[in-house]
């Protein structure tokens, strides 16, 4: 029995100590985790959870609750927090510091300021900077978790793991207590090639209800590329493709030369194709401190569409106040859904919330088009951006533009138009019905297709007498047509439409409504003298023309009411005699027969007296 007793008591002080071991070992490889990531990342780690050896079912060392921040003052705090990390290898070789084969990451979640640039340039003005704030402008934990735990496994010898996946990862970009931008979903794995060496990595994430993925190949360059500022950094070739179906029917396909210095990421070499579209260029992004991006990109063809079908992404255009940045864009042939451009130059600025996008003159339908955008995106998300278009439009065919641009083929000729517009709305659609500012229009040596006003005048009779509706096939030449707009709620309404052809002149007036895409005009042509010369003068009278409905089918007729309300036309009709009223309104010109009267009496001769 006292043998017994004594290995019961070694065996209660065994599990004890081994308990007691564990705990030890936790602290550990704990603390030997957090000393390796800050000395890798320039910040503070904590481990607040379980670490220790699982042996099954492979050998890995687990970290639990892993987490960093940084303090950036009055513009928030950020913070990287991660629910588990698996470092994976040889468990002698994880044990000695040795680099891990493969590293998982679990449910990495990135908070940041939206702002966070703010303190950076306060930190390089000479203000003290915060607790546990790194060195550089950037911040360091907006690094992507594979990245950093990456860096954490290289161990000793500096080998980078031949395998590092993340799944269920978040990053949040916060205002106070708004969220700017959250995308979600994030996962990425990255594989090393044997080979070749480097690369291929696979991320996907989801933001604003759409979802994308891109495929990367990166290949280790034998020497820096050139790069902006800073020290050479890593330098690699990248093949890539990206798809997100909900934001564009077309993938991003290409390749380029990457190369880091500092804060800054250059693209060099860069082509590649958007769908069926071809392109070259170059790209810079400046991280150091507020994200600056410049896009240098040249396109033999780009046809830009609004999007697939049943498509429901939005852009939240609140963050183009987190970036400044320029984009240069040209395109030999350029489409904007139905609308073309050839030779077009387009040069975009962002700053402080601001963007300025200025179409240099481009070939436009014969003609020629040049235009400014200037959107103002406001600090509280309630607000809607405000907008402000120029477009001078200068002898475009009519016909090719009109039908391209709103279905409408009513008119034709040489077009100069300009538009001075303004606006608020976060899409077209929002714009559109709160559009203010004026247009004026000019059409020359060209045709109003649906009617033939000098023969509706002309045929005056037949048209009263009959189906007052226009054939679609009449058309009116004239020389010019002009109007001026003015322009409130959506609406553009005009006074002073005028027309002058060979056979006849006009004056008008109506409403565009923009929004539902419907014209209401009235119209009073008259003929010239030398449409009118053979007529008679009762003809020389306006005739009322309306164009109602849909622009791209609208309904054209004669005003019958306004035509015979006209005291000018019925005292001219009275004028001229019954003969010509048979002739135009058969019947109007003498009193209708009364009933048949007895027979008259003949009178017997009278006689006559012989003197």
């Amino acid at each position: 029995m006292r043998l017994r007793n004594l290995l019961l008591i070694v065996a209660a002080v065994g599990v004890a100590g081994g308990a007691a071991l564990l705990r030890a070992s936790s602290g550990l490889i704990a603390r030997a985790a957090e000393s390796r990531l800050e000395a890798q990342t320039g910040r503070r780690w904590t481990v607040a959870g379980e670490a220790g050896l699982s042996l099954w079912p492979t050998a890995a060392i687990v970290l639990r609750d892993v987490g960093t921040q940084e303090d950036f003052g009055n513009e928030g705090r950020g913070r990287l927090d991660i629910e588990t990390v698996r470092l994976i290898g040889p468990p002698l070789d994880l044990l000695a510091g040795r680099g891990p084969r493969e590293v998982e990451v679990v449910r990495p979640s990135l908070t940041w300021p939206a702002a966070w640039w703010r303190a950076a340039e306060a930190r390089r003005a000479g203000n003290a900077a915060p607790a546990g704030a790194p060195s550089a402008g950037a911040p360091a934990a907006g690094v992507p978790a594979a990245a950093a735990a990456a860096e954490a496994g290289r161990g000793t010898a500096g080998t980078p793991p031949g395998r590092v996946t993340v799944t269920g990862g978040t990053l949040t970009l916060r205002d106070g207590d708004r969220i700017v931008a959250l995308v979600e979903e994030i996962d990425v794995r990255a594989s090393a090639r044997d080979a070749a060496g480097g690369y291929d990595v696979r991320a996907g994430g989801r933001a604003g209800g759409t979802a994308g993925t891109c495929d990367l190949a990166a290949t280790p360059l034998g020497e820096p590329g050139a790069a902006a500022g800073g020290e050479p950094g890593p330098a690699a070739s990248l093949a890539f493709t990206c798809r997100a179906p909900g934001a564009a029917a077309a993938a991003l396909a290409g390749s380029a030369d990457a190369a880091w210095r500092g804060a800054v990421l250059t693209l060099s070499r860069l082509s590649g194709t958007l769908g069926r579209n071809r392109f070259t260029g170059a790209v810079l992004a400046d991280l150091a401190a507020k994200p600056f991006l410049r896009l240098d990109l040249g396109f033999e063809t780009l046809a830009l569409a609004a999007g697939p079908p049943g498509a429901s992404w939005r852009q939240d255009l609140t963050l183009l106040r987190l970036v400044d940045g320029r984009v240069l864009l040209r395109a030999a042939d350029l489409a904007a859904g139905e609308v073309r451009l050839t030779g077009a130059a387009l040069d975009a600025r962002i700053a402080d919330g601001t963007l300025e996008a200025t179409l240099a003159p481009a070939g436009f339908y014969g003609g020629r088009v040049q235009g400014r955008l200037t959107t103002a995106v406001p600090a509280s998300p309630a607000e809607a951006p405000r907008h402000a278009l120029r477009v001078e439009i200068t002898r475009a065919r009519g016909l090719a533009l009109l039908s391209a641009a709103a279905g409408f083929t009513l008119l034709d000729g040489a077009t100069s138009a300009t538009l001075d517009l303004r606006g608020a709305g976060r899409t077209p659609a929002e714009a559109l019905p709160a559009l203010a500012g004026e247009a004026a229009l000019q059409i020359e040596n060209g045709r109003l297709a649906g009617i033939d006003i000098p023969a509706v005048v002309q045929s005056l009779a037949a048209r009263v007498g009959g189906d007052p509706r226009l054939a679609a096939s009449d058309t009116t030449a004239f020389d010019r047509i002009s109007a001026r707009f003015q322009l409130r709620d959506g609406q553009a309404a005009t006074r002073d439409l005028a027309l002058t052809g060979p056979l006849v002149t006009a004056s008008g007036s109506g409403t565009v409504d923009l929004a539902e895409r419907a014209v209401s005009l009235r119209i009073e042509p008259k003929l010239t003298r030398a449409a009118a010369r053979s007529l008679p003068r009762v003809l020389d009278l306006t005739v009322p023309v309306l164009i109602n409905g849909a622009w791209d089918a609208p309904q054209v007729h004669v005003d019958l009411a306004g035509l015979l309300g006209d005291n000018d036309l019925a005292s001219g009709l009275g004028a001229l005699g019954t003969e010509l009223l048979d002739a135009l309104l058969p019947g109007a010109g003498r009193p209708p027969p009364g009933p048949p009267g007895p027979p008259a009496r003949s009178s017997p001769p009278r006689r006559r007296d012989r003197p």
